[in-house]
């Protein structure tokens, strides 16, 4: 068992080039058939010279086998293989043990198949061409002259070496083959999983970078409203409490906006990275507050106002807080984009689920966009880029809940938000 082990690890297994184990093979196969050919020829009576030179070949290669597995100089075995035992060897094999009337031609083929896989380009044509000659060669010597052959005693010992030769050689070239297209179809499957998974990656990348370009636009929109506010209220009166609040705000806005960066950075570096291992326990109710706050003073200097009615004590949901942020923001944004004068956001328990509602008074969606508003790439508005509420449903079903709009013309529209509670009793604690 262990030696049988070690060849299918050491001497054959996957981590060795084509080549490699083809050469293995050939070597294992040829120590052990040259052994068997040197017992049958002192049994059948062959000839010493005969006998000699198949223990010879067995030694030779049981030896480079040993050598190269040792070294790792498999260039030099070929070539020694292809020299030493099929140009020198093979030959005075030919001679000593029949002739043409042997096996000895399937070990000619076979030695031109192997030349032409070990080798490469210039180097395999010009080996393989010349063992082709030389073997026809050596049939028309031993045709010419017979008395350089030794042949064999009799008719039954031609078939039995001929049948040893025949199933010999088709034995190896059929493990040979089989291995090289084994190996073939195996690298196809892998170069077809590599494709797909480029293909793959190549579709995140784009999305990921519509995403953040969407997602960063928030933060930067903030900053730069925030900044505009406290300069003119820098330069009509001094620096207030108002003023502070606004550089308080563009602080954390360029704190999340630098998360969101390095959150990109990561993803880029590691693909498998797809943000999961970020879901904690949230507090909704919380979040949702501190965003209608942070946006109301954005809507109430656009002459908009956002009322809140968010429940006490709501329970906790698990997810990415800056997800949630994000689905939050968006529905919020484009709540006061479109609003004439107020806009009602309310938060409450509705079963096993946080209900999250934000309505506008604006003149709503024609009936025509409403059902296409979700879908990537579409806006209902010029100059839209059609990803915002994309990514709010995106984030809303990875964290097992979902977003439903409601809307007329002339009547407002109403976002509806559900997410799961968390399943833990604790996960507030």
């Amino acid at each position: 068992m262990k030696v049988l082990h070690f060849v299918r690890h050491r001497l054959l297994g996957g981590h060795l080039e084509f080549r490699v184990r083809l050469f293995n093979v050939l070597a294992m196969g040829g120590t052990l058939i040259s052994l068997l050919m040197g017992m049958l020829a002192v049994v059948i009576n062959a000839g010493l010279i005969n006998a000699i030179v198949n223990f010879a070949t067995a030694i030779l290669s049981f030896a480079l086998l040993r050598y190269s597995y040792r070294t790792g100089r498999y260039q030099i075995c070929y070539m020694i293989t292809i020299i030493g035992i099929f140009i020198c060897l093979f030959p005075i094999m030919f001679f000593s043990a029949g002739g043409y009337h042997s096996g000895m031609p399937s070990f000619f083929v076979f030695a031109v198949v192997f030349t032409v896989f070990m080798l490469e380009g210039k180097k395999a044509i010009f080996f393989s061409a010349f063992e082709i000659l030389f073997y026809t060669a050596l049939c028309a010597a031993a045709f010419y002259r017979p008395e350089w052959v030794s042949a064999f005693a009799n008719e039954q010992e031609v078939l039995l070496d001929i049948i040893i030769a025949f199933v010999t050689v088709s034995i190896i070239l059929s493990i040979c083959l089989y291995i090289h297209f084994h190996l073939y179809n195996r690298q196809q499957r892998e170069l077809e999983a590599a494709r797909k998974q480029a293909e793959e990656y190549a579709e995140m990348k784009s999305e990921l970078f519509a995403n953040m370009s969407h997602e960063m636009r928030t933060p930067l929109t903030v900053m730069s409203g925030y900044a505009q506010y406290a300069v003119k209220q820098i330069m009509k009166t001094g620096a207030n409490d108002q003023t502070l609040a606004d550089l308080a705000t563009i602080g954390d806005e360029a704190k999340r906006l630098a998360e969101m960066a390095d959150g990109t950075l990561k993803i880029l570096i590691s693909p498998s990275d797809s943000g999961e291992d970020k879901a904690v326990p949230v507090d909704i109710g919380d979040l949702t507050g501190r965003i209608a706050r942070l946006f109301g003073s954005v809507a109430s200097r656009k002459g908009r106002k956002i009322t809140a009615d968010i429940k006490e004590n709501l329970p906790f949901i698990h997810g990415d807080t800056d997800a949630l942020t994000q689905l939050l923001w968006n529905i919020l944004q484009n709540a006061v984009t479109h609003a004439k004068s107020t806009v009602a956001l309310s938060a409450g328990k509705d079963g096993q689920r946080i209900k999250i509602t934000i309505k506008d008074d604006g003149e709503g969606i024609p009936p025509d966009i409403l059902p296409h508003i979700f879908e990537r790439g579409f806006s209902g508005r010029e100059g839209g880029s059609g990803i915002g509420l994309a990514i709010s449903r995106e984030i809303a079903r990875r964290h097992g809940g979902d977003i439903a709009c409601e809307s007329g013309t002339g009547t407002g529209t109403r976002v509806t938000i559900t997410l799961p509670i968390a399943e833990r009793a604790d996960a507030n604690a």
